[in-house]
């Protein structure tokens, strides 16, 4: 291969690796609160609730994706159930309205379709070799996706059980123009269907 066309393979396939390692997705796993917030958190009968209020570096760091700037509020939410007993979450006994992780994970990813199809185009009318750097470009932000779909869906509140002497953590999000910090989260005894009220003040 003539030396020309060897530093022009070479440096698009540069250009590929390049570009394809910004769409990555790597996000660090949900921290419990510290003993003293937990200590600080309101109570009742052994069960402790706190409540975190994301900001932009939580988001990059906890979620790798500016959900912010997306129109979303993650809340972290934290119950540390100290009793004997089994309390049912719903997220329709919070008063504040959830969106879908779903819906949140689409409106934050990474786009496969631009730069793929403009390597692709390349490709064909100019080198081939633009070709590989197609690929590759696709199938990175592809995995990202995916991994953040996963991530996303792992780490927001379900209807769920509490069983006594566990701990649930886990985030809802918010629509940014319905947030307040402060709301409450009712909580079901599961065999006496009582219910435990907890007026929260996000920190």
């Amino acid at each position: 291969m003539k030396p020309k066309k060897l530093l022009f393979v070479s440096s698009s396939l540069a250009l590929a690796m390049a570009l394809a390692s910004c769409a990555s997705y790597s996000a660090s796993p949900l921290y419990n609160p510290s003993p003293d917030l937990v200590h600080l958190a309101p109570k009742n009968e052994g069960i402790s609730v706190v409540s975190k209020t994301f900001t932009r570096s939580d988001c990059d760091r906890f979620l790798d994706r500016d959900v912010l700037a997306e129109g979303y509020q993650p809340v972290q939410i934290y119950i540390q159930n100290d009793s004997d007993k089994n309390y049912v979450f719903s997220l329709n006994r919070i008063t504040l309205p959830v969106a879908r992780p779903e819906e949140v994970a689409e409106k934050v990813h990474t786009s496969t379709a631009g730069r793929a199809v403009g390597y692709g185009a390349a490709g064909v009318l100019i080198f081939l070799p633009l070709v590989i750097p197609a690929i590759v470009d696709g199938i990175k932000p592809s995995n990202a996706n995916d991994a953040l779909d996963n991530d996303f869906l792992a780490k927001a509140a379900r209807d769920q059980v509490i069983f006594p002497h566990s701990r649930f953590n886990a985030i809802i999000f918010v629509p940014v123009h319905a947030y307040q910090p402060s709301y409450t989260i009712t909580l079901i005894d599961q065999d006496s269907k009582q219910p435990k009220v907890f007026n929260i003040v996000s920190n």
